[in-house]
């Protein structure tokens, strides 16, 4: 199956992890190469935006496909639903719709406020939901803490931190192109372990032992 081939493995997971690396410092390679022959690659809605946005949507399709697959009562299927709506929230923050118009044309303004007011909608459910279900999930919190899926979530998450200090220009000997590149690049890496976090061992496992207990 495609996700087990692009995923992370609960068990050996060495050489799925030195290739992911592989490809991350390939794409990094890349997208530096591209930016001394185009400076505008990292601007907003180009390149690398667009490739982050891909990389979220699609994280965001394979944990609602994954919370689909589990019992809507489990620790699993509230953590991967959860994660779903997390990535599309990213995609949200990544994709300026409402410039995709001409200017004057409300369509897309107003697309990605019903957009959002649908996200905003989801995660108060959401949240109600999760605080049923707290002392389920902090029971399970170590074993959760060792699935490929929470792993990877929590490095994308220290990449996208990373990225905060060149947002906001916090290196003055680096220029603001630079420094606004440099962050592009650390959330197109955090966006595409993302991805392979989601298409990694589903936390399936984590319900079952759930079960047992």
């Amino acid at each position: 199956m495609l996700l087990n081939t692009i995923g992370i493995p609960a068990s050996r997971p060495g050489r799925s992890v030195a290739t992911l690396l592989g490809f991350l410092a390939t794409l990094s390679l890349a997208c530096w190469i591209g930016y001394g022959v185009d400076p505008h690659l990292a601007d907003e809605n180009h390149f690398m935006e667009n490739i982050q946005a891909v990389a979220l949507l699609l994280a965001c399709l394979v944990h609602g496909w994954r919370a689909s697959k589990l019992d809507k009562k489990s620790v699993g299927f509230i953590l991967h639903a959860g994660l779903s709506l997390l990535m599309y929230s990213f995609f949200l923050r990544e994709v300026v719709i409402r410039d995709f118009g001409a200017p004057g044309n409300q369509f897309w303004p107003w697309t990605e406020h019903i957009l959002r007011g649908i996200g905003w909608s989801c995660w108060v459910i959401y949240l109600v939901a999760f605080a049923s279900r707290i002392k389920r999930i902090w029971a399970l919190r170590w074993q959760l803490l060792a699935t490929p899926v929470i792993i990877t979530a929590l490095c994308g998450a220290v990449l996208m931190a990373s990225g905060w200090p060149f947002d906001k220009k916090k290196f003055h000997s680096i220029s603001e192109q630079d420094s606004g590149f440099i962050e592009e690049l650390l959330e197109i890496n955090a966006y595409v372990i993302l991805l392979v976090g989601s298409a990694s061992a589903s936390l399936r496992e984590v319900s079952e032992s759930e079960e047992r207990q």
